[in-house]
């Protein structure tokens, strides 16, 4: 019990913070968010030994960008996120029958035990407080089942000037952060220790990473929106002044022009078998 209410309050600081939930974001980050590769659903079915699984469930499920690809793949999808405005973008933005969103958190899932054949994290897990969510990962995944933690490098492969100023642009954004004392969940939980935490856990039999990419259409306008989908940090308007977004946006138009071009993310994906 503990652990739970120590789960929830750092969940709740994070959302508090991260400016999800303010009016229209939700819809923004549907829209411009990367969408998972086939490969990936490929690769997790066969790690998971199973042609459909009879429960997929997905952890964090944000508006549920990571949750529907699996309505064609699995016989039911259940969504699990703590954000009311993501949650209800994600409903309305799925149709399918079998998929379904609940309002909790990682470690409160309310499902039965051993119930999920895989059970997935996308660009989530450091939102999460590990240990209590690791424990009811291990509770509600059967035996032999899969975990898998992705997470995507939210700057594309596009081009190296862009790509210059992207990173100066995450320079001022974290000078900002520094100066009004406001941490992200990834800063606290790095992504690149997931796969530490998952052996630590011992709630898995076997846990490895293996990394995988996707390519996507883009054009400037796309990579702003993309930007624009990271979350704002503080006063919108005195954050837009300071980061300096603009100036991403003009490096973006002088290299890009009209043109639209693939634009490649990374993934790294941890599993765990349970």
């Amino acid at each position: 019990m503990a652990a739970g209410r120590a789960g929830n309050e750092f969940s709740r600081e994070l959302i508090s913070r991260s400016g999800y939930e303010r009016e229209g974001f939700a819809s923004h980050y549907d829209r411009y968010r990367p969408r998972p590769p086939a490969a990936l659903f490929e690769t997790l079915l066969q790690l998971a030994r199973t042609e459909r699984p009879a429960l997929v469930v997905d952890l964090g499920a944000g508006t549920g960008l990571s949750t529907r690809p699996w309505a064609a793949l699995a016989e039911r999808v259940v969504g699990v996120e703590p954000n009311s405005s993501m949650r209800d973008t994600a409903e309305g933005l799925t149709p399918q029958p079998n998929v379904e969103f609940v309002l909790g958190f990682s470690h409160e899932t309310g499902l039965p035990d051993a119930c999920a054949d895989v059970v997935t994290s996308s660009q989530s897990l450091h939102w999460m407080e590990p240990s209590p969510t690791f424990l009811e990962v291990g509770r509600i995944l059967r035996a032999g089942g899969l975990f898998a933690a992705y997470d995507y490098d939210v700057y594309p492969t596009v081009d190296w000037e862009i790509e210059q100023a992207l990173y100066e642009y995450g320079g001022r954004r974290r000078a900002r952060r520094e100066r009004l004392g406001i941490h992200p969940g990834a800063e606290r939980l790095t992504k690149d220790t997931h796969l530490q935490r998952m052996r630590e856990s011992g709630e898995f039999r076997y846990c490895r990473e293996l990394v995988l990419h996707s390519v996507e259409e883009g054009d400037v306008d796309r990579l702003i929106g993309l930007m624009g989908s990271i979350g704002m940090i503080g006063d919108a308007e005195e954050a837009e002044r300071e980061v300096r977004l603009d100036e991403v946006e003009t490096v973006a138009r002088r290299v890009l022009g009209d043109r639209t071009v693939p634009f490649r993310f990374g993934y790294h994906v941890r599993v765990g078998v349970r």
